[in-house]
Parts: structure tokens; C-alpha cells; sequence
């Protein structure tokens, strides 16, 4: 693939923006979404696409690979940032659709943790009340109790597994991925998470997948969002054919290798090493750490 499956998000209202990114004719897997970028740039590449089978039940295992980007410059940043894959079957039966079985990272992670203790006085009056009427009142000693109070932040990066579909019944089929700025240094979310999703298909057939993004960036009420199956701003859905994907010259979409990985029993595999699954800032691009994970 010559070019990368990408998102680009300008910093302007998403009133006053064309975030319309749509197929050519004929066209169902586009090598790239774009649209405009300034000083905040969104990017969502697709790099990683490798088919195989499930170990214990007759189903199809495919694992996708993605690398979010959050591009901040003159003197701007990216608050919050959430990207949503919603998986669907191609031809639109529910009892088809893709379970979304594993991804990774999954749970609350967080990195280049910050802590604040904070003082705070409480007053307490040990005074009797005296007289009555309008000259009544109290008098008295007012005592002051001083409480100290530390409080963590943390850039943040979770990531789960969700039903988003009508009726909101059926297995998980769609993977979401927020990335929060710490709210003590106010410097920015991280600028690179790579992320992958282990698919269970009960039956060999193409599959599509739509994006959401949606950012808080510096200022207060500019909220962006890019819909991948929205009607307003619509990114129109990628569809994937396991048959006939990945398709030869296309470099930059990677599979695992056989020879390495046993593709017979995809739900064995370990996400976060065969999809070399990280996440970078500008400061620290290492050294995660579990808030709450839920594996």
C-alpha cells in the first residue's frame, strides 16, 4: 500500500469544516482518508492486517493493526482525544457482524505521573451561645484544623471493548481508545499510540469497519469530531474481503509472519507483542504504567 489509511483533523469548528471523507467510486478499502491539517493534525493509519483461525471453535480469527497520531504545533495541544472502530458485516446481517474479541492495550494505563498536596483549612467554632433575642449571638474560640490532601495526575491512555449497535444487543463489536492530557502539567496527550483488535468471525465473509474521532483541544468549546457512521461529516466505512486481503503492493500493511506465529490459534496470540502495541509523547516514550487494567 503506497499510502497509509488516514485521518487528518483541522483545528476549526466542526460546523465551520469539511470533514467529509468519502470512497472513491467503485472504491472499498481507500489507501487514505484525508482532509485538511493545520497546527492539529489527526492521523489513523491501518498498517497491520493478518487473517487466520480460532483454536478451540470453528471461527475466523483477523487481527488489525492501527497507529493514531496527534500532530500539535505553534504552540498548541490536544487535551483529550478519542478514537472509536465500530465493525460491522459488509452485508449487513447483525448475526454476522465481527466480535470484537481482544484488543490491546486495554483497561487504564497511565504515564509521566504528577502529584500536588494541597492544605485545607477548616474552621470550628467551640463557642455557647449567649443571651437571646437580637443581643444574643455567640462567643467563642474558632479552631482551625488544617487537612493535607495528595492528589495524582497522570497522562492517560485507556482503551475498551463496547456494543454499539441498534437495539445494543449482540457481542462486543467495536474497540475505543481515549488518550487524556495530564491536567497538572497541561502539556498535551500523547503524540503516537499504536493499538491492535483481535477479530472472531463465525463466518469467512468481507467485514467493514467506520471511524470516530473526536478531540478537546486548547481552547474552550472548539470540540472536534470526525463520524465514521454519522449522516453529518460522514468517513465513509473500509471494507475488508479476508479472501482477497492483504492484496500484493501493498508494502506499508504488514501481516504476521506464519513461520513465527501460529495463525491456527490467532486467540493464543499476544497482542501486545506481535503488534509491538506502545504508546509515545514528546517527553517519555516509555514506561507505562497500570491504573486499571481489565485483563
Amino acid at each position: 500500500m503506497d499510502e497509509p489509511l488516514i485521518v487528518t483533523l483541522n483545528e476549526e469548528p466542526i460546523e465551520d469544516g469539511e470533514f467529509r471523507i468519502r470512497n472513491e467510486k467503485d472504491q472499498k478499502f481507500r489507501p487514505n482518508l484525508v482532509d485538511r491539517g493545520n497546527s492539529l493534525s489527526t492521523k489513523v493509519d491501518i498498517v497491520g492486517i493478518t487473517h487466520g483461525e480460532f483454536s478451540k471453535i470453528a471461527d475466523f480469527g483477523t487481527l488489525l493493526v492501527f497507529e493514531l497520531r496527534f500532530i500539535a504545533t505553534g504552540g498548541r495541544r490536544f487535551k483529550q482525544a478519542t478514537v472509536t472502530f465500530r465493525f460491522e458485516d459488509a452485508g449487513g446481517l447483525t448475526t454476522r457482524d465481527p466480535v470484537v474479541h481482544a484488543i490491546a492495550p486495554r483497561g487504564r494505563w497511565a504515564l509521566n505521573k504528577t502529584e500536588k498536596v494541597q492544605n485545607i483549612k477548616w474552621g470550628v467554632n467551640s463557642g455557647v451561645n449567649v443571651g437571646a433575642g437580637v443581643a444574643g449571638g455567640e462567643a467563642g474560640i474558632l479552631w482551625e484544623i488544617e487537612e493535607t490532601k495528595n492528589r495524582t495526575y497522570y497522562t492517560a491512555v485507556s482503551g475498551e471493548k463496547r456494543v454499539m449497535r441498534q437495539g445494543w444487543t449482540g457481542e462486543d463489536n467495536t474497540a475505543i481508545w481515549t488518550l487524556e492530557e495530564n491536567e497538572d502539567k497541561s502539556d498535551g496527550i500523547p503524540t503516537f499510540l499504536r493499538a491492535a483488535v483481535l477479530l472472531r468471525r463465525r463466518e469467512n465473509v468481507p467485514f467493514s469497519f467506520a471511524v470516530k474521532v473526536k478531540t478537546d483541544v486548547d481552547f474552550v468549546g472548539k470540540v472536534k469530531t470526525l463520524f465514521g457512521f454519522e449522516r453529518k461529516d460522514p468517513i465513509d466505512p473500509v471494507e475488508i474481503d479476508p479472501a482477497n486481503f492483504p492484496e500484493a503492493g501493498r508494502p506499508t500493511i504488514r501481516s504476521l509472519d506464519p513461520e513465527l506465529n501460529n495463525l491456527d490459534k490467532m486467540d493464543k496470540l499476544n497482542l501486545k507483542k506481535v503488534a509491538s502495541v506502545m504508546v509515545v509523547t514528546v517527553l517519555d516514550g516509555d514506561g507505562l504504567t497500570t491504573v486499571e487494567d481489565s485483563e
